[in-house]
């Protein structure tokens, strides 16, 4: 089973978001300034951290990062390379294992030896070789022995650690970090056992070690020591995500790892991928808003998009503490994450129903929700749907990829399969923008895509109505769609300039959203000219004859 698979089955309701944050405390971020240990807890280590930054540790949220100076919204706050990472295995042969940059199986470079991972070229090769002629050896002696599969991207992360722990050494500050990740062993449930004890298994069969006493070169003593080294790695591992957010593999970054959680966090964690390659990947932590001095820095391990009941008991599960931030505390009548929107389209929002009480108003006009049972069915309907395609992204990303796919020849068949789609990824924008902070990297992206929709060729454009008919009909035709697609495009990149850093020019997703602009830009600038030479045309036509 693989590692993705057995995280699922306790985190089966995570995003990007939750998969790209650990947990180092046991409780909620929301800390009271007296609880606040002023006095920074270690020496000689987090180098990578600037100075602005300070380790402070309260009694509510454990160690955590609080900054001392104002940082600007889509500031980076700071950056750093993992400690270690590891591609998953369908990304082995599309990207390259050292710097992640995509490529495929022509443009790669394949190692000859173990035959399992692939580098942009022999710089990338060289660059990897300390670690990779570890990994290497550890390939081929488990193909050797008869395994047909290559071990999950977790086995081979936690496989990188632990080589580069037995060359720095027990007392080095790289070590000394890898050391200070919080580890719930003692605490965890048992419904974690399973993934730990798969891993601790898997790990030790990698390395080749016949004996405990071999452990031993690794700086570790003991079978709990290992034990407490992969309860360090489950709660605090990162996903390597690519510039649009889709998972590329396991990551582990103790100095980012220090960062709390909020629901209604001040900061996120992305791949921007805005640097040369031999710095890649490199983590960056964004500032989603202004902070001032003092503040904390707090990130989200869960999908903030999921209700408060959903997000409490994952980040139980996961990271065993409960959430009391702004958001989880807030007394709101109607939470737009679990709401349905006003029956009388006034733009407020109803409470969703229960079983236990099906009654429902709008909070804006008091308009009661009508068919209660059809939204409930609707709701039990979609979370399954939500649950199996979850599930499925992780059993099989190929399947959950070619589901997805079968939108695309839909788009070019007819001109109502667009619209729909149009539709569908504007509802989608609508409902990030209430839930979601501004300049969230899932808000731009999302907005990106629904921009792109707004530009694809229409198969065949509607005719023009009447003046007022043209002004409600959504998605719009024409000059008026392009507008639209541009509008939107234009927001887009601003968003992404927040959440994937201004400085980045909101990461490669941003640059190629530029590049769409621009090309828009030009597109209605020939509709503008074509129009205008068809007036003249018209215009002579009339004169002549």
């Amino acid at each position: 089973m693989s590692f993705a698979k057995l995280k699922a089955t306790r985190q089966a309701k995570q995003s990007y978001v939750s998969s790209n944050t650990p947990q180092n405390s046991q409780e909620s971020s929301a800390v009271s300034p007296e609880a606040i240990d002023e006095q920074p807890v270690t020496e000689g280590i987090y180098k990578s951290i600037p100075e602005y930054l300070e380790i402070r540790t309260s009694s509510t949220s454990g160690r955590g990062l609080w900054t001392t100076k104002s940082c600007t919204q889509g500031q980076v706050i700071f950056a750093v390379k993992p400690h270690a990472a590891a591609l998953s295995n369908a990304r082995l042969d599309l990207h390259c294992s050292q710097c992640f940059g995509d490529g495929n199986n022509a443009s790669l470079k394949r190692c000859t030896k173990c035959q399992a991972v692939y580098y942009c070229d022999s710089t990338c090769q060289n660059a990897d070789w300390p670690l990779h002629k570890h990994e290497c050896a550890a390939l081929q002696r488990i193909a050797a022995s008869g395994e047909t599969s290559v071990p999950s991207e977790a086995i081979r992360c936690l496989g990188r650690i632990m080589w580069k722990r037995q060359k720095q050494g027990p007392t080095s500050g790289w070590t000394r970090e890898v050391d200070l990740l919080q580890s719930h062993n003692k605490d965890i449930e048992p419904s974690a056992y399973e993934l730990h004890t798969h891993l601790a298994i898997s790990l030790v069969r990698y390395l080749g070690l016949s004996s405990p006493s071999e452990i031993a070169s690794f700086g570790m003593a003991s079978g709990a020591d290992l034990a407490n080294f992969v309860s360090r790695f489950v709660t605090n591992t990162f996903t390597v995500t690519d510039p649009s957010l889709a998972p590329l593999g396991a990551s582990v970054s103790p100095p980012v790892a220090l960062i709390n959680h909020s629901c209604d966090p001040n900061a996120v964690v992305v791949f921007p991928r805005s640097r040369p390659k031999m710095e890649e990947p490199l983590m960056q932590v964004i500032a989603l808003r202004d902070i001032a001095p003092g503040e904390e820095i707090l990130t989200a391990y869960v999908d903030t998009t999921l209700p408060k009941a959903q997000r409490q008991a994952s980040l139980r599960e996961t990271y065993l503490f409960s959430c009391a931030c702004t958001l989880c505390t807030s007394t709101l009548d109607v939470d737009p994450r679990e709401s349905v929107w006003c029956p009388k389209s006034c733009g407020g929002l109803c409470p969703t129903p229960i079983e236990d009480n099906p009654l429902s108003r709008c909070a804006k006009c008091r308009a009661v929700l009508q068919k209660t049972d059809e939204v409930l069915d609707a709701v039990r309907i979609g979370q399954q749907a939500l649950d199996k395609a979850t599930g499925l992204q992780f059993s099989d990303p190929a399947k959950a990829m070619q589901l997805a796919s079968k939108l695309v020849p839909i788009l070019k068949e007819a001109q109502a399969a667009l619209d729909t789609a149009v539709v569908s990824a504007t509802k989608v924008v609508a409902g990030l923008d209430v839930v979601l902070r501004y300049g969230h990297p899932v808000r731009g992206i999302a907005r990106a895509e629904l921009g792109k929709l707004l530009a694809v060729d229409e198969p065949a454009p509607r005719a023009p109505g009447t003046p007022a008919e043209e002004a409600v009909r959504y998605p719009p035709s024409g000059a008026r769609r392009l507008r639209l697609a541009l509008e939107t495009l234009l927001l887009a990149r601003a968003e992404l300039a927040v959440g994937f850093g201004a400085v980045n020019e909101g990461g490669a997703v941003g640059r190629g959203v530029r590049e769409d602009i621009v090309r828009l830009e030009r597109e209605l600038g020939v509709w503008k000219k074509g129009v205008g030479e068809a007036w003249r045309d018209a215009k002579e036509a009339g004169r002549s004859g």
